[in-house]
């Protein structure tokens, strides 16, 4: 039975956590339906997600959410924390337009973050004064607050609290089925929750049957993972193939070897130190920020000096310490830093690469060493101090506090922005009230139209879209999707249900070759450029005069290097980003899909050959890479290419190019993915790497 005082704990954690959202939040951001206050992508694309989930009929897997992204994905790789999404779909019919729990989760992640460090403290100590100061630590954590304001599923640290404090119960009932529902739980709210949690597991269950893999170890196991399996399939996990699980970003996403003592995440983020000055760290390893505050980490100061002379009375435990060396050895990553010094950077073979690419962000391992650190000293500090032990505690903490002071007052006391990048020209009207969808010319998990999109998506009611931003999603269905849409366009034929917004200058400059002299509208409203199918009746003038200022690159003799979304370039449909396997490349395009093609202006200029220049020709296994090339829609040659080959000589085409814009289109027969090749986690449908065009 819960007795009076466990009531009492946690009716003050909640309305801990429900005061810590006020402040965070503001009163006038704390409704079910408001999302003034999404104005981070991660907000607005989490928010997204569950919309068009609830908006959506029940599919199988539970999870399924083909709206939002038109491609096969699950609300479980979005941050919408999926059980809530569940929940709220069961009842959404009730549920007020623009529905989010937001708020909620926000409360019950603060609530529980106190509750749990308040639990596990006061199993150690037995001190319920002592605990509950003990517990304003956790919930002012730097880690959990930081997360907060840009991913709130991950903002559920109380998960690795709860599983440290199952660990260290020695005295509850039935923990195996706590164990499982809490790792279950985990799978619901964020996948990398559930990382943390089985190792932890693993490690606590190994050490708990005395360093034995005894029968208890396998059948504690074997019933987590079959439990859990279970759950992930029936919520869409394996939606999408297994090896789009795995990311870049293993060895990038990390830690510093500093984290503990750097008290600003990465450039321009907040400083959460008044003391202590920002150490230099890489762009990724913000994941890995873990900033322990100069009252945890002068507590830890004093601890040592007062016990320099006895150190028998520091004991580590093993378990947790051979835990916390493990979890930091997997952040830290193959890519080992110092501050701005990189110590060891080790080139992991395929085989190691592939397994830890599914933890991508690996930085974010540090958490369950954090909150250990911080369990462990003000523990030990309750143990060396007999008569003095709140004195101190409260004077950490007040240090703690005041370290934190300008980054509290930052997230807790100032007003919190709300979204000022709204569309305000009357088109965006016209364009809800006449299409059921609104896309873009390029899918892409990242694109640069979203910030604008996103708003537009979250104020109307549009039945589908192909904008998104997922944790995980199939590649190799995007590629084919943006090969589909482009292999459209060449014939223009052109969704009349669907809104276009033009992606970038390289599409702009073929669409408008194509359908210039169509009934397709081109309007260029708030910076963007948007195609509305059978609408062209309805341009003004001024979207008339910007559409036949679009014109494409003139040439002469030249050479041309080649980048995405030029001002002034030659590129038209067909084209994507030159990174490729572990590598972010530094030039050139590669061609993707089946068409690609580049366009230019040829003015009283003879043009005899082109000569483009390849950084790597992509192959199917021992097959050559076949191309029929097309010079303004005649066939002009077909060519095999080899990995070998450098460079595409096009002579002879003075006949075919005229006096005008003219298209070259490379129709590549036989496109492959690096993931076909177990290459790379690549899903793209590649053929050529091209660097340069020179015009002679």
């Amino acid at each position: 039975m819960i007795n009076k005082s466990e009531v009492l704990i946690f009716s003050l954690s909640f309305l801990i956590g429900t005061i810590s959202t006020t402040l965070y939040l503001g009163l006038s951001n704390i409704g079910l339906d408001n999302t003034e206050w999404f104005t981070t992508y991660d907000l607005k694309s989490d928010f997204l997600a569950l919309k068009f989930f609830l908006n959506d009929n029940w599919r199988f897997p539970i999870g399924s959410n083909p709206n939002y992204g038109e491609i096969s994905n699950s609300i479980v790789f979005s941050g919408a924390v999926p059980f809530f999404s569940f929940l709220s779909k069961l009842f959404y019919f009730i549920l007020p337009k623009n529905f989010h729990f937001f708020s909620l989760w926000i409360a019950l992640c603060f609530s529980l973050q106190f509750l749990f460090g308040y639990k596990i403290i006061y199993y150690l100590t037995k001190n319920n004064l002592y605990s509950l100061f003990a517990g304003v630590f956790f919930l002012i954590s730097p880690i959990l607050i930081y997360r907060l304001n840009f991913h709130l599923s991950l903002g559920a640290h109380w998960l690795i609290l709860a599983g440290i404090f199952l660990d260290i119960d020695k005295n509850q009932k039935n923990i195996l089925p706590k164990k499982i529902f809490l790792i279950i739980f985990s799978s619901l709210v964020h996948f990398y929750f559930t990382i943390i949690l089985l190792l932890m597991n693993f490690f606590f269950s190994f050490f708990n049957n005395k360093l034995k893999f005894t029968y208890n170890f396998f059948k504690e196991n074997f019933l987590i993972f079959l439990f859990l399996i279970i759950t992930m399939y029936f919520v869409g996990y394996f939606h999408i193939p297994a090896t789009d699980a795995l990311g870049f970003g293993y060895g990038y996403y990390k830690t510093n070897f500093l984290s503990f003592i750097d008290p600003v995440p990465s450039l321009n983020s907040n400083d959460w130190s008044i003391i202590l000055p920002d150490i230099y760290n890489f762009s990724g390893e913000k994941e890995g920020f873990a900033y322990l505050g100069f009252g945890i980490l002068t507590l830890i100061f004093y601890l040592i000096i007062k016990n320099i002379m006895n150190l028998k009375n520091i004991r580590l435990n093993l378990k947790y310490f051979t835990l916390c060396l493990f979890l930091f050895l997997l952040a830290l990553s193959n890519n080992v830093s110092f501050g701005s010094f990189n110590l060891v950077s080790i080139d992991l073979p395929n085989i190691l690469y592939a397994p830890l690419s599914i933890l991508r962000a690996s930085g974010r391992l540090i958490w369950p060493v954090y909150y250990i650190i911080i369990i462990f000293t003000i523990y030990k500090l309750y143990k060396s101090e007999k008569k003095n032990r709140y004195s101190f505690l409260i004077i950490f903490l007040l240090i703690q506090i005041f370290d934190f002071s300008n980054s509290l007052n930052m997230n807790f006391l100032k007003e919190k922005k709300v979204r000022d990048d709204k569309l305000d020209d009357p088109i965006w009207k016209f364009v809800e009230e006449n299409y059921n969808n609104i896309s873009t010319t390029k899918i892409s998990n990242r694109t640069e139209s979203f910030k604008f999109i996103s708003n537009l998506l979250i104020d109307n009611n549009f039945e589908s879209t192909n904008y998104f931003r997922l944790g995980r999603y199939n590649r190799e269905f995007a590629s084919e999707y943006r090969s589909k849409f482009v292999k459209k366009l060449m014939i223009k034929e052109v969704d009349s249900n669907k809104a276009f917004i033009i992606e970038n200058k390289d599409h702009l400059r073929h669409i408008k070759f194509l359908l210039k002299d169509s009934d397709h509208g081109f309007f260029n409203r708030n910076g963007l450029w948007m195609l509305l199918p059978n609408k062209k009746k309805f341009m003004l003038e001024n979207d008339i005069l910007k559409f036949n200022s679009v014109e494409a690159r003139q040439v002469k003799s030249e050479k041309i290097q080649l980048k995405e979304n030029d001002k002034d370039g030659i590129l038209g449909l067909g084209w994507s980003h030159p990174n490729y396997g572990r590598s972010i490349g530094s030039g050139g395009v590669w061609s993707e899909g089946y068409f690609s093609s580049i366009i230019f202006k040829i003015k009283n200029t003879k043009i005899n050959s082109i000569n483009v220049y390849l950084n790597q020709v992509f192959t199917n296994k021992n097959e050559d890479l076949k191309i029929k090339i097309l010079i303004n829609n005649k066939s002009y040659k077909e060519i095999s290419l080899d990995s070998n080959s450098k460079k595409i000589i096009l002579n002879d085409i003075k006949n075919y190019l005229k006096n005008g814009n003219n298209v070259i289109t490379f129709n590549i027969l036989n496109p492959s993915t690096p993931l076909s090749k177990l290459t790379s986690i690549d899903g793209r449908l590649l053929g050529i790497l091209v660097n340069e065009i020179v015009f002679n």
